[in-house]
């Protein structure tokens, strides 16, 4: 059985002198020199390729790398959101008791100075304990909303981050494959470049 090459080493490398022709070097010393600078030149295509394939291995193996570490963290970044949603119901509920209590409030200020100008419209004491109670109402609600709104921006900034983080993992693949289809070419190019040399050898 006829043996492979090993893996990055050309049938180039192993063709010499005397399997082209016995009497190549003797009669035509042109030729000789001819079929060892063939040869040398091979022999460097190969070990270049052989370098370039393993920097683009490793090159690889970084990326991967470094798609599986943003891909866990775009994981934690969503579980951290899974919560969004209710905060901003959260946030918008306390938006409308706000607003709620802020009509309630004013309505009461201009019922209060109705019954200032005019006691027979109501009893001022009544209204002012009612005021005094949406007041503090509004005072909770106004701080409760705050803090929401706190939280619900900082959720937002970490949606936002998500966003670009699986924009970048896209990117990154995407460069992957680039980088896989290009090593695959360079493969074949190199393939076809020393089958080329060797029949050009044999021919001498």
């Amino acid at each position: 059985l006829e043996r492979e090459p090993p893996h990055g080493e050309s049938d180039a490398n192993n063709v010499t002198p005397g399997d082209v022709d016995g009497d190549s070097f003797d009669h035509d010393p042109e030729a000789g020199v001819e079929i060892i600078d063939q040869l040398l030149e091979i022999r460097r295509q190969d070990q270049q390729f052989c370098k370039d394939e393993k920097e683009g291995q490793e090159q690889l193996t970084n990326m991967q790398g470094e798609i599986d570490a943003q891909e866990e963290r775009l994981i934690q970044l969503r579980e951290n959101l899974r919560s969004y949603n209710d905060m901003k119901e959260k946030y918008d509920r306390l938006l409308s008791v706000v607003q709620s209590l802020e009509s309630e409030k004013q309505a009461l200020m201009e019922q209060l100075e109705k019954v200032q100008n005019d006691p027979t419209k109501g009893c001022s004491i009544t209204i002012k304990k009612q005021l005094e109670d949406v007041k503090a109402n509004l005072a909770r609600a106004r701080s409760e909303t705050r803090k929401q709104q706190q939280l619900y921006r900082q959720a937002e900034q970490e949606a936002q981050k998500c966003k670009v983080l699986e924009r970048k993992i896209q990117e990154m693949k995407a460069a992957k494959v680039v980088l896989i289809r290009k090593q695959k070419e360079e493969k074949a190019k190199h393939k076809e470049f020393t089958n080329t040399k060797t029949q050009e050898i044999r021919v001498l």
